[in-house]
């Protein structure tokens, strides 16, 4: 699951992996980047490797260089324009100056629930007609 910006310059210095398929050429930004927390439990399994891997703050605003899957390691192999960590901190700073818009309110129709926690997004729809579900949270 992708990361808020907000997380990822917490994480700044945990290793960059891709949360789900990118196209080569377009700029790496915190929505593609999978949430370090779940490393150790993936790396126990074999299922992740993140020996040579860039920093998240390395990536951010870089361009990668090939089509990746999800999971990912993001290596200088695949990474064009790595970026210089100590830019990095301080261009939140200069991030953080517009207004993030609030999310705008929707309209749920009756007998429709959604709830949030853990991470996780659960939807219920009793009944519907045009549905459009929109993610990541």
């Amino acid at each position: 699951m992708s990361i808020e910006l907000e997380y990822a310059l917490e994480h700044k210095n945990d290793p960059a992996v891709l949360c789900c398929r990118m196209e080569g050429g377009n700029e790496i930004t915190h929505h593609n980047l999978e949430d370090p927390a779940i490393f150790p439990d993936l790396i126990d399994t074999g299922l992740l490797n993140t020996d040579g891997c860039l920093t998240i703050a390395q990536v951010l605003g870089a361009t990668l260089k090939e089509t990746s899957d999800s999971l990912t390691p993001l290596t200088p192999a695949i990474v064009d324009n790595i970026q210089d960590p100590d830019a990095a901190e301080e261009a939140p700073a200069e991030e953080a100056a517009p207004a993030e818009a609030a999310a705008p309110a929707v309209a749920v129709p009756a007998g429709t629930q959604v709830t949030f926690g853990g991470g996780v997004v659960k939807l219920y729809i009793a009944e519907g007609k045009d549905i459009a579900i929109e993610f990541p949270v």
